[in-house]
């Protein structure tokens, strides 16, 4: 992470006050929102927000540009003069548009782009031409940027392996450096959560060991391997309850009715919770939470579960070796089932992972966020 010079650090100390940070999101939901909205409230500085509602990812990434330009347009000032020290931006903004639409002193103002995802790696179902466009993005973004910051070193790591061989792709012309020049400017910062709602909210265990399903319903969740599982334990007679937390969507229709036939009385729960109480409460009432996911990049909705007192059970793949420790990932179908079914017939302890998630509450990285927003503002050196 880049530090501040100790003269930068001195004249911080008794000039510069409070930083002006720009924040470019153009998926404000989910998680995007959650962070940003977190990193607004703990970090001191003078937020401006520029937002698109979370629709349509593909046409952010595409358009977002140059609706955020405009609108950051409307912010300068008459003498050219910059009016942020920093501009704060996530994946879905394609930097290098916005600095040449937005122009003068917009452009010149330092920028931190936060990996939350990677196209390059992206678990595409239907391969396309026009799919180039977003890892291409991605990648521009990130030379354009003077710091990237990514969720896990998975995330990192993927990315910048990923790129020689897309850069191959081109029919000519093929940039040299690509992947050295966006490492050196890199480094890894977690996402922050916040654990407020999960601690007023408190462990209500049921008689049956719950299992909850805290992800959204989309082909990259695989949400059919969790069902899977789940189905096969309850026609082994054993007795256990389950809760489904995420949005739902029309593809995955079928794989619930289909769970919902199989899993009878033991389905407790299958809907988005109203609220941010009702998601907290119906975590904490669950012994065990698991993740199928062929594309996750950190998931903080697990470490949400850990925090609510949930064991997590996560895939040896992804980023979850090294958000979790080998211990609490399963290599395959059937290791998942077993680990499930002790689980059912030994039920864990609550809290058993917590300590694991609270490395990653807001109160612990908010002040590692601010230090490289400074560092960056002021030109430090790159990570």
């Amino acid at each position: 992470m880049p530090r501040l010079p100790a003269a930068e650090e001195q004249a911080i100390g008794t000039v510069v006050t409070r930083l002006r940070i720009l924040a470019l999101e153009p998926y404000y939901g989910g998680s995007h929102r959650a962070v940003l909205d977190g990193l607004v409230d703990h970090v001191d500085a003078d937020w401006t927000l520029l937002t698109l509602p979370p629709r349509k990812w593909k046409w952010r990434m595409r358009g977002a540009a140059i609706t955020m330009a405009e609108a950051a347009r409307e912010l300068a000032r008459p003498d050219d003069r910059a009016p942020f020290d920093l501009v704060f931006a996530s994946t879905f903004l394609n930097l290098a548009e916005w600095r040449g639409l937005a122009g003068g002193a917009l452009a010149r103002v330092p920028a931190v782009v936060y990996y939350h995802e990677n196209q390059l790696v992206y678990p595409n179902r239907h391969t396309a031409e026009w799919d180039l466009q977003f890892p291409l993005t991605n990648i521009t973004t990130a030379l354009s940027a003077e710091c990237c910051v990514f969720n896990t070193r998975w995330n990192l790591d993927t990315f910048v392996a990923e790129i020689p061989g897309f850069i191959r792709q081109f029919p000519d012309h093929h940039p040299r450096g690509v992947a050295e020049r966006i490492a050196a400017k890199s480094t890894v910062l977690a996402p922050p959560f916040d654990p407020t709602p999960f601690d007023s909210a408190p462990v209500a265990r049921s008689e049956r060991c719950r299992i909850v399903w805290p992800h959204r319903w989309e082909h990259d969740k695989n949400p059919e391997e969790f069902f899977s599982a789940v189905s096969r334990l309850a026609a082994e007679g054993l007795d256990f309850e389950v809760a489904v937390a995420g949005q739902a969507f029309r593809e995955t229709e079928e794989t619930m009715r289909q769970a919902a036939e199989a899993l009878g009385d033991r389905l407790v729960h299958c809907d988005q919770p109203a609220d941010r109480s009702e998601y907290a409460q119906l975590l904490a009432s669950a012994d065990v939470a698991v993740s199928t996911a062929i594309n996750e990049f950190f998931g903080i909705a697990m470490i949400e579960a850990c925090y609510a007192g949930c064991l997590p059970l996560v895939p040896a793949r992804l980023a979850y070796p090294e958000v979790y420790g080998p211990d609490r990932c399963y290599r395959d179908a059937d290791e998942l089932v077993a680990r499930l079914r002790d689980a059912i017939v030994h039920r864990p302890e609550p809290m058993a992972a917590r300590a694991l998630a609270e490395r990653y509450t807001f109160e612990r990285l908010a002040p590692r966020y601010a230090e490289l927003f400074a560092a960056v503002a002021h030109g430090a050196a790159r990570p």
